[in-house]
């Protein structure tokens, strides 16, 4: 399921590299999100992210850009501005409390979308006795290259393993899949534009049908975020979770 983070991935080389990503492995909405982290500087005018205060620029290319955000028990968010769209990914929720006394608890795993049109929020505190990590996925402005009539997308489909369907809308799939001890998800294709972020971490190994199977440098962390590259179904692709805990993971697929 992840890609290797190397350089020769980036520069579209061999099958080599197509042994996903080690070590990195994305409703209804409360209106009031947006984090602040003491001790950081204050956001760009220009810059992509909603927030006063900047957060972690954990991926960086022509499609996206994904911060994290780390939310203290007891800090009070900030005003939220929406200057591009947006997906929020929750990977350690917790309870956030409005102005007006409202809480809501936000879960493990649970995503809230942003339309760059919507009026800017006022904030919360998160009122809960552990901090909250907050992965938000920008979406880059761009211009689709396929035809109107065929979409360049396709729903990640684990032969092994059935998907949560999370969320879909005219620009983003959003699917969750549990990889559990011992379990591998089975030869599969990853379409263009795909993001995966860990909701829960672990161990991975990989194999295809020209390479066998091997680990991965380190685990995955939780919140660890990668961009996937297209990898054809014929390379026969899967990965497989060696660990002794299951893998939560989450992946955006961008439709356009």
């Amino acid at each position: 399921m992840r890609q290797a983070e190397r350089p020769d991935v980036a520069q579209g080389m061999t099958t080599m590299a197509f042994t996903k990503r080690a070590g990195r492995y994305a409703g209804a909405c409360a209106a009031w999100i947006v984090f602040a982290i003491p001790g950081v500087a204050a956001q760009p005018a220009d810059s992509p992210s909603t927030f006063e205060i900047n957060g972690e620029v954990v991926l960086d290319n022509p499609r996206v850009i994904v911060e994290k955000y780390v939310l203290e028990p007891g800090q009070t968010t900030g005003r939220q501005r929406h200057r591009l769209d947006q997906l929020w990914v929750f990977v350690k929720g917790g309870v956030l409390t409005s102005a007006d006394g409202r809480a809501v608890l936000w879960r493990d795993g649970r995503v809230l979308w942003r339309r760059a049109s919507e009026a800017a929020e006022t904030g919360g505190t998160n009122t809960g006795a552990a901090p909250m990590i907050i992965v938000c996925v920008n979406l880059k402005p761009w211009r689709p290259t396929t035809s109107p009539g065929k979409p360049k997308y396709r729903y990640l489909n684990y032969p092994n393993i059935p998907g949560e369907d999370v969320m879909e809308n005219d620009l983003v799939i959003v699917q969750r899949f549990t990889v559990n001890p011992g379990q591998w998800e089975g030869v599969h294709a990853h379409h263009p534009d795909m993001l995966y972020i860990h909701i829960k971490g672990g161990e991975w190994a990989a194999k295809t049908y020209t390479e066998s199977e091997h680990p991965y440098p380190s685990p995955a962390a939780d919140g660890d975020v990668g961009w996937m590259p297209t990898i054809d179904l014929s390379v026969g692709h899967q990965s497989g979770n060696i660990g002794n805990a299951p893998i939560d993971l989450i992946w955006v697929t961008l439709k356009k």
